[in-house]
Order: structure tokens, then C-alpha cells, then sequence
């Protein structure tokens, strides 16, 4: 995976660090900052991301957090956003998530675990407090599948 951007999708006011980054067809994010690293963060198709979401693959080391940058280690994980996600305003996605198709992230969530396709996530920590209804979301589903590439 390299730095890529669908042509038929909208990126606003990110910061992106690192090469290893893909948003998918349809998707849009508003602003935030995206820390790909190597690791990489690959964001699916018809994604709507709000305003102000940090996207974090790649952290300090807590035993040697500052420093010249050459000479501590990071810590990096890759963070995948399945189709169809809708993520809130303010919200923080840690290292090594894994957000699931269809899946929703309240506004001011803090995201530090996976969280499994149709669900819906609020608080910080996130917690699921909803799985949506799979055939209400038919409609959608649809759309998606028929519309990714």
C-alpha cells in the first residue's frame, strides 16, 4: 500500500505522516491528522470521517518516548476502517484498530480495540453499545457493494 486517494473521494484539511495510506472510492475526510507511518492506514470505500479525527498507526515508546527521532524506536501498527464507516467529530483511533464494515464511532470516541462490522461505538474508551440490524442496512450495503471499485 502506498499514499493513495481515490479520484472520486475528498480529503480536507489532513495532515498525513507517512507514505502508506489509501482512502477508499466515495470516502471523504473533513480534517485531522492521519500518522501512517509504516505501518500504514487504509481507510475502505464511502467512509465519512468528520472534523478534527486523529488516525494513529505509529506512537511513541513508552521507555524512550523523546529524543531525536533517528534514535528512538516507535511503535506502529496498521489501523484498517472497513466500507461504509461513519466516525464522528473529535475522535482518536489508536495503533493496531481494526473498525468493521458498517460500523458507526460517536463523536469524542476514543478508539483502542477492534470494533466488529454493523456496531455502534461511543465513549472513551469506545464501547459497543448497539449492533445495527443487518437487513435495515440492506439499502446501504447494496450501494457499497455495488459502487467500491
Amino acid at each position: 500500500m502506498r499514499y493513495a486517494v481515490h479520484p472520486q473521494s475528498t480529503i480536507g484539511a489532513v495532515k498525513i505522516s507517512g507514505k502508506k495510506f489509501s482512502l477508499g472510492k466515495g470516502s471523504y475526510m473533513n480534517s485531522g491528522y492521519i500518522s501512517a507511518g509504516n505501518a500504514g492506514v487504509n481507510i475502505g470505500a464511502w467512509c465519512a470521517i468528520g472534523y478534527n479525527v486523529s488516525i494513529i498507526a505509529v506512537t511513541h515508546d513508552i521507555h524512550f518516548p523523546t529524543g531525536l527521532e533517528t534514535l528512538r524506536p516507535f511503535n506502529e501498527k496498521p489501523v484498517h476502517i472497513g466500507d461504509g464507516v461513519w466516525i464522528g467529530n473529535n475522535v482518536v483511533i489508536l495503533p493496531g484498530c481494526t473498525i468493521g464494515n458498517f460500523a458507526v464511532i460517536g463523536a469524542n470516541s476514543v478508539v483502542n480495540r477492534d470494533i466488529p462490522d454493523f456496531a455502534i461505538c461511543v465513549g472513551m474508551p469506545a464501547r459497543v453499545v448497539k449492533i445495527k440490524e443487518e437487513e435495515l442496512c440492506r439499502q446501504h450495503v447494496t450501494f457499497v457493494e455495488q459502487n467500491k471499485e
